[in-house]
């Protein structure tokens, strides 16, 4: 039994334990003692270890059957997006059979998800990134919950962005689709951006509706900008550091902000570095720009 449990994740069922040979009486025996301690119906775990995130999941996947999965938020925890809420374990499964066991949430699915969307987790059969996330949302989750989730999935490189695109056309109309859309909108393809840190940026803009929406790679005479702002007379650059790796590409950085000063429009650079560590001074300096341009219109 102890090598079972160790290589089950510190969780064992009732059917392994009688496939060791072991007794309904003896099981009551463990119980008493606290050798084991009841997860779920059926389901056991060793009574003297603490029993792990992993674990409780693994466990939750034990006592609803081998098709089942776990979904939305619970599936981000497996998947290192988000913490893992052990009052409420969210497992998926397919028709109309109910789950009945204290602690687990569960979703009732009348068709097979796509199999692109049940994926493996060390282990685990979990929604698919794009799957939880339309989960999460189709639940009411608040809105920054879905922002941190998508960040922490971008971060990760766990935003397959065809995925994503595919995962939302299949759901199309569907509860939590649209905002998962617009959360996303930054990540998916647009014509013109060519980085990820001007993806992110966009995104970053659509949290603060404080700051006007730019035009975005415009040409000012024989220039291009990453943002500008017309009626305030700022323009923005993105230094992602793809694009900025030799003396020549500093060079023509000067060039540029040289002639945008000349034509009395104010010039603010932020690195990849400096996006990393201080968002919030970006966002101070932003509107300090634009507050200036807008006095001096």
């Amino acid at each position: 039994m102890t090598a079972v449990l160790r290589d089950n994740h510190g969780v064992i069922t009732l059917a392994q334990l009688h496939a060791l040979g072991i007794s309904a009486r003896t099981i009551d025996g463990f119980l008493e003692h606290g050798d084991l301690r009841r997860v779920h119906s059926g389901v056991y775990a060793d009574g003297r270890s603490r029993l792990t995130d992993h674990g409780h999941m693994h466990a939750a996947l034990l006592a609803s059957g081998a098709d089942a999965w776990l979904a939305g938020r619970t599936a981000a925890a497996a998947w290192g997006l988000d913490t893992l809420s052990l009052a409420r374990l969210e497992v998926a499964v397919v028709g109309a059979r109910a789950l009945r066991h204290a602690g687990l949430h569960g979703r009732r699915v009348v068709e097979p998800p796509h199999q692109s969307e049940v994926r493996s987790v060390r282990g685990l059969r979990v929604s698919s990134v794009p799957r939880l996330l339309i989960e999460s949302a189709a639940d009411g989750v608040a809105t920054e919950v879905i922002w941190r989730l998508v960040e922490a999935a971008a971060r990760r490189r766990l935003l397959d962005v065809d995925a994503l695109r595919a995962t939302l056309e299949r759901h199309a109309g569907g509860r939590g689709v649209r905002r998962v859309r617009l959360a996303c909108e930054a990540y998916l393809p647009s014509p013109g951006r060519k980085s990820t840190f001007e993806q992110a940026f966009d995104r970053w803009l659509l949290r603060h509706p404080e700051i006007p929406q730019p035009l975005r790679n415009v040409h000012l005479g024989p220039w291009e900008v990453d943002c500008y702002w017309p009626s305030e007379g700022v323009a923005l650059e993105l230094d992602a550091r793809e694009y900025h790796v030799a003396a020549s590409d500093f060079e023509r950085d000067r060039r540029k902000d040289a002639w945008l000063q000349r034509n009395r429009i104010r010039v603010l650079r932020v690195s990849g570095q400096q996006w990393d560590t201080d968002q919030p001074g970006v966002h101070d300096d932003l509107l300090a720009l634009l507050a200036l341009g807008r006095l001096a219109a």
